[in-house]
């Protein structure tokens, strides 16, 4: 069970879009997690501890063979963590805990895998790449769902061509290019040939969005156990 925070030290900030950083962390204690967990943050500001949650981004095997963990930040204006990422510099330690959730694959897959993340949704889908790899080799269909406003907040997109079908879904674009999709990721699903006997969908990020698909696919027939859902909170970031 996650107990007290550790420190871990922050080592490098990356522009991965126009609304969103990528964070990377050298936890200074044994870490194990599995694709699709999440890990919390503890920042010290001001003497106020604040925590964020935040979905680890890369692979179990890319951890241990960097020893960073990897997570998506997404900006928002006059945030706490927005505003304590920006000011950061490496080397600067914040308190983490974690793993946490339960957004992970199964031992067996019998149907189609769709993934549907909005934003920083996308980042515990990133994490599974090495198993999604294994299973596109099996034959096993995997269909990514990614929902963002515009192109300029695009992510991680392209690290999922060689495993799955995308489909990049764009609610405010006013011009789109191949592989695009205007509107929202629910209003894919009628394209699927969704079977809710063995097909298994995972929503990850904003709570609205989740809540419409999840009454969406409960219409279609499907029971819960094949709807695994993560909530992305909003917290001021």
């Amino acid at each position: 069970m996650p107990g007290a925070p550790f420190p871990a030290k922050l080592t490098r900030i990356e522009q991965l879009s126009t609304n969103t950083l990528q964070l990377s962390f050298q936890p200074v204690a044994s870490f194990d997690f599995v694709a699709g967990q999440f890990l919390q943050l503890h920042l010290n500001v001001d003497g106020t501890v604040h925590k964020r949650s935040y979905s680890i981004a890369n692979s179990p095997a890319g951890f241990q063979a960097s020893g960073l963990l990897q997570v998506a930040m997404s900006l928002v204006d006059g945030g706490v963590a927005s505003t304590f990422f920006q000011q950061a510099t490496p080397g600067t330690e914040v308190g983490m805990t974690g793993p946490y959730g339960a957004l992970t694959l199964p031992e067996a897959l019998p149907g189609q895998l769709i993934l549907v993340g909005t934003g920083t949704g996308i980042a515990p889908y990133r994490s599974m790449i090495p198993r999604l790899t294994a299973l596109a080799a099996q034959g096993r269909a995997i269909t990514t769902l990614m929902g963002f406003r515009y192109r300029h907040e695009c992510i991680y997109a392209g690290d999922f061509v060689p495993v799955a079908q995308q489909r990049i879904c764009l609610s405010r674009e006013s011009q789109l290019i191949a592989g695009e999709y205007a509107g929202r990721v629910q209003g894919q699903f009628d394209d699927l040939n969704l079977d809710p006997e063995k097909d298994l969908v995972y929503l990850c990020g904003n709570p609205g969005m989740i809540d419409e698909c999840v009454a969406l696919l409960k219409d279609w027939g499907f029971a819960p156990r094949q709807i695994k859902r993560e909530k992305y909170v909003y917290s001021g970031h």
